[in-house]
């Protein structure tokens, strides 16, 4: 009886060690990593609009091929997989966030997973030998449709709309990521017009997933940072688009820049110097 004890517990022993061998081999990792993954969101505080003295809304690109967001398309957990996946799902499932037309964020401007696909679906018309067994009859072709499906590898940049808010209760000057959308190209009849928002989500929304997802630590691999810290403490790299203003226009549609795209940088880097003297000229030294 005691030997038969003794080898159902060396059985299960052997069992167990396997299994973390084989979870280990999987996950790449000489021990189960958990911490990301048992996290929790930390809400924003409660801003009380009397206490907000001064507020603006600003858009952002983030450019993954810049050398300090290259960690968000670490190919072991590529950010772009992680939104394009939450945008994709059947509402009421988990992990669903709303995908948003436009970065009115209003109800009416929600798209189906269907639309989200198809945005990023591209078609071209070529000609094809009429007859498949005599391929070189380049006298007898026929038009055919050919259909490029859409892979989210293809997300180079990220679009965020930020509001920065100074409270006058706390005394800080803190920016607030309110959405955030991947930009895809844009191709029609063959022609490229550039990069536009695939959709937009609520930050807020989509923050229970990222709080739980890796993004590469540059300096400690045992130190790993969830994509919402990544967000939350601003390690990313940007440049400004767009301020609020009564066109409601990215700087590059002004007037003033339309034609002039060294005229449009400089008056990003205004934009951002401005808000570095508005929160310099709040304290007194």
């Amino acid at each position: 009886m005691l030997k038969a004890r003794v080898l159902t517990v060396s059985l299960l022993i052997m069992a167990s060690f396997f299994s973390a061998s084989a979870q280990s081999s999987l996950e790449d990792w000489p021990y189960e990593k958990s911490g990301v993954k048992e996290r929790k969101v930390i809400p924003h505080r409660y801003t009380r609009e009397g206490n907000i003295k001064y507020h603006k809304r600003i858009h952002r690109v983030i450019d993954t091929r810049e050398k300090q967001n290259l960690p968000m398309h670490w190919p072991k957990n590529p950010f772009y997989n992680i939104i394009y996946e939450a945008g994709i799902k059947q509402p009421g499932s988990e992990g669903y966030v709303t995908p948003y037309s436009s970065d009115s964020l209003i109800m009416g401007g929600i798209l189906t997973p269907e639309e989200v696909k198809a945005k990023g679906t591209t078609e071209f018309i070529t000609q094809v030998p009429a007859d498949p067994n005599n391929p070189d009859d380049i006298y007898n072709l026929v038009d055919t449709t050919i259909t490029v499906q859409f892979e989210p590898k293809q997300i180079k940049k990220y679009r965020i709309m930020e509001d920065w808010v100074f409270d006058y209760n706390y005394s800080d000057f803190r920016p607030i990521i309110k959405a955030i959308a991947p930009l895809y190209p844009l191709i029609v009849s063959g022609v490229d017009l550039g990069e536009v928002p695939l959709f937009w989500v609520r930050m807020e929304e989509l923050r229970p997933i990222l709080v739980n997802e890796e993004v590469f630590n540059p300096f400690n691999d045992a130190a790993r940072l969830s994509f919402d810290d990544w967000f939350e403490m601003r390690m990313f790299s940007s440049y400004i688009v767009k301020e609020s203003n009564v066109w409601d226009a990215d700087i590059k549609e002004l007037e003033e820049f339309r034609d002039d795209g060294f005229a449009a940088l400089l008056k990003s880097e205004e934009i951002k110097n401005d808000l570095f003297i508005f929160e310099h000229d709040v304290w007194e030294y």
